[in-house]
């Protein structure tokens, strides 16, 4: 503003010319920040297209920049997201209404809003001149009069007034004939020159107004207010102009309506009204004056006419018509070159007809290089193909001809708005690959391209807030922290603030995840995620009063859905409940209930087939007890074993059947660690009773590591499995640990050692070693070594010295499910003492039906050697665990 005005006071031309490279210099970045602007709400309205705010924000910033019919569009968007439109933006889009002409919509809109507003004198008074503009001169007047009761003095609403009431003070001289051609003439030459020269173009402008050129007047102030706004010379001369213009037209045009009344066939008089409608830019009234005549007269043969007619339809966005029409025209003037210019801007303004608009284009740039309406319609279309350099090129030489034509500055300021629209294009693409990764399932792959977008674009807060969401699905958590900081940097953020407080909580950064959790809780109490956390956070940090009256005050008090209602019950479940209260509330936890059979078969005729069932009662969460009952039956064939041997048991007898009770006391840690304890009675058909024993403790992260410690107090043929034994009374002790552990890398360490003690004082251990590595995914193979020595050698049982065996192993996973396991392997190997051979296969299974129940199967069948002589064996288990409820 302060730039125009010193352009326009300053009387020294180096200076003015200072000034005005000055405010073009200021007006080109003030240009670049609102485009810049804009670039930011149109990314806000990808996120979330229903806010109105960022329509309004476009709208003003075009309007700043003067580009009227975008500013109109926007703002249009804007009101049909947003009814309750202040008086104060009425008022900018009423000015934005009177530059594109939109007088008709600015009557209605502005109608609607004194409805609204009764007592905004602005709205009122504004009213009263879109009023004016369409000929209702009582509604302007009271209109006028009315914002003048609200806010005397109003010097708006006064000359509006003024000018109803026919008031106004208009001056216009009437000079000698020979006075009126030759200084327009003149001026406009040297302006043609010189398109920068006030001066000339103010002198052009009175020299028009003496001629009554009033039109020409007309677009030359509106060429000067590109610059001169501000000027007094321009604003005494454009009201003058305006005013004189639109009631002269008015006159001609109600001679014109009168003349149609008395002859509705008088093409004069409709071209007349034609004229100064398309004039007064009242183009819905010019169409239904053509419709009208063209309906009665459709073969009407006036070319001017219906040429004019097209115009008209285009003007008032009736462009199929418009088409429709000027290829009639064309059908019978194929070569007239104003037919095809025209015919060619309607295609470009409507974006279709691409080859017809490249063969009508260049034919009238053929025949008048020169002319700035084709080539600005060409330029626009070649800038729809995104040729941006050839647009240039034209836009360049539409400058050369006529710098200061409105098409010409709108030509170029779409071009560079269009250059920076394919810019951001090609960094959204960019975007949308990593947003593409992300729904894919696959954020880490995201990453490289939210990389590459924020490092060429400058991404608000939202995107930023986004890309910190993506690294914390990556896990990238330290990245992610710093995006998250980032974005809080800025300011207040609750959505960042809410993801940031989930990122500690991720991280195991419990007290700064209760802390984001309680200020989140506080700025909005009704957010239900932010509570649940809230009460997660505690649990987390073992305050399960805390967390318990979090859960209690979601169920008591707020309506949660079902699903809400499940995820808080199943929460508040997962709390530990201490001392009777903890008994009485969870018993019993849980009822399991767990079947098993077993069969062992070898080459000296022992059998043993055990079956039973354990009952398992959960009183807590960790700590349950347990009933089982089991049932094995010995058998061998005397006929095979050794007489000699034999001979050495007294009553010998080769059938043997025990019936087992035990309790059991189960402590659940941990999902990882457990432990358990069982003691009972074993008897033999009544003719004997003693006491069992057994213990376990494991801890397994399942395909990766595991240890397990044993001990068995039993009957020594349970322990030992030889057919012999199965008439001798001897009890045997088992201590066993085992374990594997599997690297992230494919190798993997498997083990067992155990001891066994016997009555008869024998004692001896079994050890076994693998060594292995994954090869693929599901297919393991290595090397093991097995090593067993025993205090002595006895007659009655396997008992070996220094035994040994080297072997490869293989297993393979032949099915991996979450219901479903099912593995097969082996090994092959050698027995150095005797040079024999080690076999042995086997089939492991496990079958989860639904949700509650287990099936467990392991096959076994090996060949291998005992004193120096074949031993082979075959053994199958079936087990099941059934969790009732």
């Amino acid at each position: 503003m302060q730039y125009r005005r010193a352009v326009a006071l300053q009387k020294d031309g180096a200076l003015r010319a200072r000034y005005e490279q000055d405010l073009q210099k200021m007006l080109t970045y003030w240009y670049a920040l609102l485009n810049k602007k804009i670039v930011g709400h149109r990314r806000e309205i990808d996120i979330n297209p229903n806010l109105p705010f960022n329509y309004l924000e476009i709208g003003k910033c075009y309007s700043w920049m003067e580009i009227w019919d975008k500013a109109e569009q926007w703002y249009d968007e804007y009101l049909m997201r947003d009814d309750n439109a202040s008086p104060d933006e009425i008022i900018r889009y009423s000015i934005i209404l009177a530059k594109t002409g939109s007088i008709v919509k600015g009557e209605r809109i502005l109608k609607k809003y004194t409805t609204r507003y009764p007592q905004d004198w602005r709205l009122w008074s504004r009213y009263g001149y879109f009023t004016l503009w369409l000929g209702k001169n009582q509604i302007a007047k009271k209109a006028f009069e009315t914002a003048l009761a609200y806010k005397p003095f109003f010097k708006e609403a006064e000359e509006g007034l003024d000018f109803v009431n026919q008031q106004a003070y208009l001056v216009q001289s009437d000079p000698r004939a020979y006075e009126k051609e030759f200084p327009i003439d003149r001026y406009y030459r040297l302006l043609r020159r010189r398109s920068g020269d006030t001066e000339t173009r103010f002198k052009l402008i009175d020299e028009l107004i003496k001629a009554n050129r009033i039109e020409e007047a007309y677009e030359q102030l509106k060429i000067a207010s590109v610059l001169h706004s501000e000027d007094e010379r321009y604003k005494t001369k454009w009201t003058y102009v305006t005013a004189y213009r639109d009631s002269l037209y008015r006159v001609k045009l109600e001679g014109a309506k009168a003349t149609l009344r008395q002859n509705e066939y008088d093409k004069e008089a409709l071209k007349t009204v034609a004229n100064y409608y398309d004039f007064l830019q009242n183009y819905d009234s010019a169409m239904v004056m053509l419709d009208k005549y063209f309906e009665k007269y459709p073969d009407e043969p006036d070319q001017e006419l219906r040429f004019r007619y097209a115009k008209i339809c285009a003007w008032s966005r009736d462009f199929d018509k418009a088409i429709a029409i000027t290829d009639e025209l064309l059908a019978k003037n194929p070569n007239d070159i104003d037919y095809q210019l025209f015919r060619a801007q309607v295609s470009v303004w409507t974006n279709r007809d691409p080859d017809i608009v490249e063969k009508y284009l260049d034919n009238v740039l053929q025949k008048r290089p020169n002319d700035l309406q084709a080539i600005i319609a060409k330029a626009s279309s070649v800038l729809t193909k995104q040729d941006f350099e050839k647009a240039q090129e034209l836009a360049d030489k539409a400058k050369d001809i006529d710098p200061n034509d409105d098409d010409v500055i709108k030509l170029q300021s779409n071009i560079d708005w269009q250059k920076m629209r394919a810019e951001e294009e090609k960094l959204y693409a960019i975007l949308e690959l990593g947003r593409q990764r992300v729904q894919d399932g696959d954020p880490s792959g995201a990453i490289q391209y939210y990389e590459e977008y924020m490092g060429k674009a400058e991404p608000n807060d939202l995107i930023k807030k986004e890309f910190g969401d993506v690294l914390f699905a990556a896990k990238d958590y330290k990245r992610s922290l710093e995006t998250y900081n980032q974005v809080l940097a800025q300011g207040d953020n609750y959505p960042a603030q809410m993801q940031r407080a989930k990122l500690y909580y991720s991280m195991g950064d419990s007290v700064s995840a209760l802390h984001e959790f309680k200020e989140l809780v506080k700025k909005d109490s009704a957010d239900f995620e932010a509570n649940l956390y809230l009460g997660d956070s505690y649990a987390k940090i073992a305050e399960d009063d805390s967390a318990r009256a979090v859960y209690n005050m979601l169920l008591e008090t707020w309506q949660l859905d079902s699903t809400q209602t499940q995820m808080v019950t199943q929460r508040k479940g997962w709390l530990p409940i201490t001392g009777i209260q903890a008994i009485i509330q969870t018993f019993p936890n849980y009822i399991g209930l767990a079947p098993s059979v077993q069969y062992y078969a070898d080459n000296l005729s022992f059998r043993l087939l055990a079956t039973g069932a354990r009952l398992d009662l959960g009183l807590t969460r960790f700590l349950s007890f347990g009933v089982s009952f089991a049932r094995q039956q010995l058998k061998a064939n005397a006929a095979v074993l050794t007489q000699s041997i034999i001979d050495t048991i007294p009553n010998f007898y080769a059938d043997q059947r025990f019936t087992t009770f035990k309790g059991h006391v189960f402590v659940r840690f941990s999902d990882q660690f457990n432990m358990g304890v069982g003691i009972g009675k074993s008897s033999s058909q009544g003719l004997f009773s003693r006491d069992e024993q057994d213990a376990f403790f494991k801890f397994e992260r399942r395909d990766t590591a595991s240890v397990t410690l044993q001990y068995q107090n039993s009957d020594a043929s349970l322990i030992l499995y030889s057919p012999y034994l199965i008439s001798i009374r001897q009890m045997a002790r088992l201590y066993k640990i085992q374990g594997y552990y599997r690297h992230r890398d494919g190798m993997k360490i498997e083990g067992t050692f155990q001891y066994i003690g016997v009555d008869d004082g024998n004692e001896g251990n079994n050890f076994n070693l693998r060594l292995g590595r994954y090869f693929y995914k599901d297919l393991a193979i290595g090397y093991e070594y097995a090593y067993d020595n025993f205090k002595w050698k006895s007659s009655y049982y396997y008992s070996p010295r220094n035994f040994e065996s080297h072997s490869i192993w293989i297993d393979n996973e032949l099915d991996r499910k979450e219901n479903l396991r099912i593995t097969i392997g082996g090994k092959l190997g050698i027995i150095p003492q005797g040079s024999l051979i080690v076999l042995e296969g086997h089939f492991d299974g496990e079958y989860k039906p639904i949700k509650n129940l287990l099936i467990a199967c392991r096959i076994g069948i090996g060949s291998t050697s005992r004193d120096n002589e074949s031993y082979r064996y075959f053994s199958g288990q079936l087990s099941a665990y059934w969790t009732i409820f």
